[in-house]
């Protein structure tokens, strides 16, 4: 089940200066292109991979890290940020993104960091309204009603934990999502996706968003050993003939070692 949402995302648009967005943090910059640059020397990135997979678009940055989006974007859709060497990155665009240049940072990889997922994953059961605004936004077909992946994770110290990053994520319909103004659908919800490790269920999404950080109890880690995230979507709780999963999709899996 898929309905309209309104996602939260990083680009604030409320100055007349361009938003510089590294992580979760955003600051001003005087930069009017749209630019990737490394978060740490603030140095521009040639080649990056740009892709918006719901539009079948990518392009590459060039040697100043500027890009151009020449696509029309009208409703929520994930944009990806790709380049060997430093950690996914990706957000979700509006119609309003495109007032002021998109300027992102992105952060090299460390050997803490395991990235689990890079490509768009669609979960659900393909049902969704027609009439729903973002019906033409997702970019796949449902691969069925959850996500699972196993990954190694090595030792952590006593004063480490451990970290899951979800890149970007649309068309939650919870009663959440509903009542900040995501959802505009008001003769349905679902409930909330469920996030499990090695079992466990660990976290419920609620929202719509980007760079969701769930942390994960270190008593649950199997250390030197392989672990498995599953995420599970949601379940219409007005429909009652059959089960109606909500169709969701994200990007970019990433375990973060703090």
């Amino acid at each position: 089940m898929k309905k309209t949402i309104v996602i939260i995302f990083l680009i604030l648009g409320l100055c007349a200066n361009s938003k510089v967005i590294t992580g979760e943090v955003s600051k001003e910059t005087k930069k009017n292109a749209n630019q990737i640059y490394d978060s740490t020397t603030n140095t521009p990135i040639e080649g990056v991979i740009i892709k918006i997979p719901a539009k079948n678009y990518s392009t590459v940055t060039k040697h100043d890290g500027t890009f151009k989006l020449q696509t029309k974007i009208t409703s929520p859709t994930i944009m990806s940020v790709e380049k060997s060497g430093y950690k996914p990155y990706s957000m979700t665009l509006s119609d309003n993104t495109f007032k002021h240049p998109i300027q992102v940072g992105i952060e090299k990889t460390t050997p803490h960091d395991i990235i689990a997922e890079t490509n768009m994953i669609h979960i659900g059961d393909n049902s969704f309204s027609s009439r729903s605004a973002n019906a033409d936004d997702f970019s796949l077909t449902s691969s069925g009603p959850f996500y699972s992946k196993d990954v190694k994770i090595n030792s952590l110290k006593n004063d480490e934990e451990l970290y899951l990053v979800i890149g970007s994520i649309i068309g939650i319909d919870s009663i959440f999502a509903q009542k900040i103004g995501q959802s505009r659908v008001l003769t349905a919800y679902s409930s909330p996706p469920e996030i499990f490790f090695n079992g466990n269920k660990i976290s419920e999404i609620k929202i719509n968003g980007d760079n969701q950080k769930i942390k994960i109890p270190k008593n649950l880690v199997k250390q030197n050993f392989m672990n498995n995230i599953t995420i599970k979507t949601g379940r219409n709780l007005y429909k009652t003939a059959s089960i109606d999963f909500d169709d969701i999709e994200f990007t970019n899996i990433l375990f973060e070692i703090k």
